[in-house]
C-alpha cells in the first residue's frame, strides 16, 4: 500500500507543472491542526496546492451545496458524508481517524466538575455544540441522553457554538465553566482547560471521513491527496493533533 501511495505521489509530482489550478477541499474546522500541515506537506512533495475552506461540518456542507464546486470533502462525522453519498455527490469515502471526547473544564471551575453528573449542578455555565452545525454537537447530545440529566444540562447551557474552536475558547477564556469537546480542541488551550474523560459506554466515537466530490475538476490529483491523508504520514499527523486511530 505504501509503495502504491508513493508511486501515485511521484506521478502527480511529475505532472504538477501542467496543473495551474489548486485542489479545493472543504474540512471541519476542528480538523485544521492535523489537516493544514498535511495539505502543506502534500504541496511541497507534489507541487499541487490544496486550498482548504474550514467551518462547522454542517456549514461547509451547505457551502458545497450552494457553490457546486470542490474536489475533496473532509468531514468531522460520517453523518455528513453519508448524506452526500445518498445524494450521489461523493465517492470513495474512507475513515481517517476518530474524535476522542472529553469534558472540558475551565481552570477556575476544575474543582466543581469531575464527571458528567456535575454538568447538571445549579449555576454551572455550560457551552454545547450546535448539533445542526458541527459533528460534536450531535455527539454531545448523545452523551447527555445516555449518561447525564440532559434537561438539567440544557438548562445550564448559556451558548451554542458552531465550531470546536469556539467551544475551546469559551472555556479557555472563562466565559463558561464547562463543555463537551474533543481532546484535540482542548490541547491548544494548555492549562486553561482541564479535561475529564467521558466514559466510552456513553457514546460511539464520531468517525472523521473524507471522499472525492462529484464536482472534482482533477479527480486523479484529488485521489492522490486522499491517499496521502490515509497514509502512515496522515495517520501520524492526526494522532499528533490528538485524534484517535481509524481502527478504533
Amino acid at each position: 500500500m505504501r509503495r502504491l501511495i508513493a508511486l501515485a505521489l511521484a506521478v502527480l509530482a511529475l505532472a504538477a507543472p501542467a496543473r495551474a489550478e489548486p485542489l479545493f477541499a472543504y474540512a471541519g474546522a476542528g480538523l485544521r491542526p492535523a489537516l493544514q500541515p498535511l495539505a502543506e506537506q502534500f504541496e511541497a512533495e507534489t507541487g499541487t496546492k490544496v486550498l482548504v475552506e474550514y467551518g462547522g461540518t454542517g456549514q461547509i456542507l451547505a457551502r458545497f451545496r450552494t457553490t457546486g464546486r470542490g474536489d475533496v470533502f473532509v468531514s468531522g462525522s460520517a453523518f455528513f458524508t453519508d448524506q452526500l453519498t445518498a445524494e450521489g455527490r461523493i465517492a470513495e469515502v474512507q475513515t481517517l481517524a476518530v474524535h476522542s471526547v472529553a469534558i472540558g473544564v475551565s481552570a477556575a471551575a476544575a474543582d466543581r466538575v469531575r464527571g458528567l453528573d456535575d454538568l447538571a449542578q445549579p449555576g454551572l455555565r455550560v457551552a454545547l455544540g450546535d448539533p445542526q452545525a458541527m459533528a460534536l454537537g450531535r455527539t454531545a447530545e448523545a452523551i447527555l441522553a445516555a449518561c447525564a440529566d440532559a434537561p438539567a444540562v440544557h438548562a445550564n447551557t448559556v451558548v451554542r457554538a458552531t465550531t470546536l474552536q469556539q467551544l475551546a475558547l469559551y472555556v479557555g477564556q472563562g466565559d463558561v465553566d464547562a463543555t463537551i469537546l474533543t481532546t484535540s480542541a482542548a490541547r491548544p488551550q494548555g492549562a486553561a482547560i482541564v479535561t475529564v474523560p467521558v466514559p466510552p459506554r456513553c457514546y460511539t466515537p464520531e468517525r472523521i471521513t473524507a471522499g472525492l466530490l462529484d464536482t472534482a475538476t482533477a479527480p486523479e490529483a484529488a485521489r492522490a491527496f486522499l491517499a496521502f491523508l490515509a497514509s502512515e504520514t496522515g495517520q501520524a499527523a492526526f494522532a499528533a493533533a490528538g485524534f484517535g486511530p481509524a481502527a478504533e
